[in-house]
């Protein structure tokens, strides 16, 4: 497993800093790299921890590398991608585990940029994931870290869904229409989001600004 990571990473590098070298190689080894963000049973196990039980991923580290190398692939090798196959594997990610849903919801608002037709076309399937974040809620006897892990998370996807409903015709879309409602009837969702826009807002004339200068 360190091995496969520690590979992953190195190509992740190359990806980074030289990605004319692995353009080429990316249609025999994309379908290894996709295969890598899987969840694997078999490297999951049960630890006893006094009187309870906690769940041990060993192929976490794995997937959260293999994702990470999606993202960079994403920004200097997306003409490369078939796009849909690639959405596959970031709605599988988006119900994953913190780490992975923390890289897939900033994946989400990339590709919204870059592709936004190809988003488009599978918002269906990018909401339902993202609607169970944003609406989850922790339970009342968790931990403090529970509740700053779950808010993170909560604003990590709204940035996201902000993202997609800045891709053209989403606003069209009747899935999308309906979570925005649910969003803007539920009090502190609808003040994170409303946050979460002015930032975008503020980012971008910050940008333009920049520009004209």
């Amino acid at each position: 497993l360190n091995v496969r990571r520690v590979a992953l990473v190195a190509f992740n590098s190359a990806a980074h800093n030289k990605p004319s070298l692995i353009r080429d190689l990316l249609k025999n080894v994309l379908p290894h790299l996709y295969k890598e963000t899987e969840k694997r049973k078999e490297l999951i196990r049960e630890v006893e921890m006094g009187p309870f039980k906690h769940e041990v991923d060993d192929g976490l580290d794995l997937r959260k590398a293999a994702f990470e190398c999606m993202y960079t692939l994403l920004e200097t090798c997306v003409d490369r991608l078939d796009i849909f196959e690639f959405l596959s594997h970031v709605q599988d990610g988006l119900k994953d585990h913190y780490d992975i849903k923390m890289l897939t919801y900033l994946m989400v608002a990339r590709v919204s940029q870059l592709c936004p037709g190809a988003v488009l076309q599978r918002l269906e399937k990018l909401i339902d994931p993202l609607k169970v974040t944003c609406t989850t809620k922790v339970k009342p006897n968790s931990v403090k870290q529970e509740y700053e892990k779950q808010d993170e998370l909560k604003r990590s996807a709204m940035r996201a869904v902000a993202a997609l409903l800045a891709v053209p015709g989403a606003d069209k879309h009747p899935q999308l229409g309906e979570f925005i409602t649910q969003i803007r009837s539920t009090p502190d969702l609808a003040f994170l989001f409303e946050s979460i826009q002015r930032d975008s807002g503020d980012s971008a004339n910050q940008g333009s600004g920049m520009d004209l200068s």
